[in-house]
């Protein structure tokens, strides 16, 4: 999935991701493995078994900077990824083959995004994402110097965006360590499957869970969604 230039003529490009940067140790979650083993039987044996998970490279091939991030995270409410990134690549076909920037958004009309099988809703949360991008009340560049409290609060800011979509934008974007993604369907979902909590489990019984593999809660919450994807061979 190709995505095209920086918002606003480069201005946003500073607040792409250092990619290379945060990837630059050969196995930067190695350490947070040895704390998940020692921080709960059951997800040890998760790490057990899949000892090399590396949450980095499970999501290379999505956007990486922030503006991409955002509006696949919008676009993904309630739908799978296949189905978000499918509907990601039609927005891009309407922009020559590469993600338009906000001021390229807010010019594309409301039935062309409907036609993509953008809900009106999500149309209204990415004009209102674009919006404040180009008035300048979201700032990508300071977002990336916040910690993780502080840049959830600023996205979810944004209509539509709540911490569901502020998460999934702190752990694609922004690579973040600790980042438990507690309003997740699916994650939830998996917490029930692997501790044996009566369904539905609530956000704060999930969150309740994740206190115990602080700071490296995004590694835990890749293993636990992997407990619904078949295993490949090595």
């Amino acid at each position: 999935m190709r995505v095209g230039a920086s918002p606003n003529g480069g201005r946003h490009d500073r607040a792409r991701i250092g990619f290379a940067e945060w990837t630059s140790n050969a196995d930067r979650w190695a350490a947070g493995r040895e704390v998940l083993r020692a921080a709960d039987p059951r997800m040890a044996a998760l790490v057990e078994a899949d000892p090399g998970l590396d949450p980095d490279g499970l999501m290379d091939g999505l956007p990486s900077d922030l503006w991409g991030a955002l509006v696949l995270q919008v676009i993904g409410q309630q739908l799978s990824l296949a189905a978000a990134v499918a509907i990601l690549a039609r927005l891009e076909a309407l922009h020559g083959g590469r993600l338009p920037t906000p001021a390229e958004l807010l010019a594309t009309d409301n039935e062309m995004l409907r036609g993509i099988g953008l809900s009106r809703a999500k149309s209204v949360y990415l004009y209102d994402l674009a919006a404040r991008l180009e008035d300048g009340r979201l700032d990508l560049e300071r977002l990336r110097t916040l910690d993780d409290d502080a840049a959830r609060e600023e996205l979810t800011q944004v209509k539509g965006v709540g911490r569901f979509t502020a998460d999934g934008v702190l752990m694609l974007a922004l690579r973040r360590p600790d980042v438990w993604p507690a309003a997740d369907l699916a994650l939830r979902r998996a917490v029930e499957r692997v501790w044996e909590v009566d369904p539905p489990a609530s956000v704060a019984e999930v969150d309740a869970v994740g206190e115990r593999f602080r700071p490296w809660r995004t590694l835990a919450a890749v293993y636990l969604y992997r407990t619904r994807t078949p295993q490949r061979a090595r």
